[in-house]
């Protein structure tokens, strides 16, 4: 039952307040009470640390920061002893621990693939040389997957509701997050991130067509060739690099310069106006990235999105030396991508088997920097 009280009066007065409910959202709860987020700590386990820098390397200079930065600089913001790190665990329990042991507010970018609300099946399928893998969910992910699953929509919206609170207080006060979704959820959490991160944060959606997408002729309708991210800050300080994409047909545009803090156009000895070609545009919110079939990367999971994608996100909301956090890292694309990219990161998933085929992906990438599991 929902109680009418002055709080919730004052919601009702506020014209710009915008709320999504859902089923037993307010269970025990006044309108307007935000919902409470347990945030136990617990410990972690370190059971693995690869490429570990001996000390001596580190006294002695052995550890060249410059395979990662072509111009040799190394950001300061990038500790010498720092080790990624890739955590098996619940994602809610994890979040809830390292804001407990100090890591609130200091993560740069969050991108997260979440389950798309497109059923219970998180069999993983994947491919280890040239024998197909298939791999039943264990006692913890299925526990995990029906409560997310069993009250329908109103469960699924309850748990990235939970989750997202805690990414909130883990992003920097320059931070920016990412949140993946396709038609079945993706206007239910963008109502949502307007109440937890405000509508003021929210930047862009973001329209993924994937260029390469084959048809199903069979179904009676448009085949759906994209899936939406929702691209939110922390606020209004937030780190962003604009990016190009190449023009499929170069365009002239007249050539300007600057005479005493003015623009103007720049002519030729005749008068005339001197045009260059630009071959580049600034990425606009469309984005044509192909979809994994046959490229070298591809790993075999379903849901494994490609390294450009990544990347453009990456290079787009941060910096060298920054922290980037996946909470799904499924088959590990996020965290392959910054080790490449030269930032740190944090991954960390449910299942045991994508932990164990993030590792190896990291390891395989050339000069990877030090990681703890």
């Amino acid at each position: 039952m929902i109680h009418y009280n002055m709080e919730m009066k004052s919601i009702s007065e506020n014209k710009k307040y915008v709320e999504l409910i859902w089923h037993q959202k307010y269970d025990k709860l006044e309108l307007g009470e935000k919902m409470p987020i347990e945030k136990p700590n617990l410990p972690f386990q370190t059971v693995e640390t690869i490429n570990k820098l001996r000390l001596k390397e580190l006294d002695g200079g052995l550890f060249d920061p410059s395979k990662f930065y072509p111009e040799n600089k190394y950001p300061s913001n990038y500790p010498k002893d720092w080790k990624n790190l890739l955590i098996w665990g619940d994602n809610k329990l994890v979040m809830s621990s390292l804001i407990k042991q100090g890591w609130a507010g200091k993560i740069n970018l969050i991108y997260i693939d979440p389950p798309f609300f497109t059923g219970a099946d998180f069999t993983v399928r994947t491919t280890v040389g040239d024998e197909q893998i298939e791999k039943e969910p264990s006692i913890i992910e299925e526990r995990a997957y029906r409560d997310t699953w069993s009250g329908g929509i109103a469960s699924y919206l309850k748990y990235m509701y939970e989750r997202l609170v805690l990414m909130r207080e883990l992003l920097a006060e320059n931070g920016s997050i990412y949140v993946h979704l396709d038609w079945h959820v993706g206007h239910y959490v963008k109502v949502m991130m307007d109440e937890i991160l405000g509508y003021e944060n929210f930047r862009n959606e973001i329209v993924w067509y994937y260029t390469n997408k084959i048809p199903d002729k069979r179904k009676r309708l448009f085949t759906n060739a994209t899936d939406y991210l929702l691209f939110y800050t922390k606020g209004e300080e937030n780190t962003f690099n604009i990016q190009y994409d190449p023009r499929e047909i170069p365009i002239k545009v007249s050539k300007m310069k600057k005479v005493a803090g003015k623009k103007i156009y720049e002519k030729d000895e005749l008068g005339r106006g001197i045009y260059i070609e630009r071959t580049e545009r600034m990425t606009d919110n469309v984005w044509q990235i192909p979809l994994l079939h046959a490229q070298p990367e591809i790993l075999g999971f379903l849901t494994q999105k490609p390294e450009a994608l990544l990347k453009r996100i990456i290079l787009a909301s941060s910096k060298p030396g920054d922290i980037v956090a996946e909470f799904f890292c499924g088959s590990g694309t996020t965290l392959a991508v910054a080790d490449k990219l030269g930032r740190r990161w944090i991954g960390l998933d449910l299942s045991k088997f994508a932990i164990q085929v993030t590792r190896k992906r990291l390891l395989d990438i050339h000069n990877s920097t030090p990681l703890e599991i």
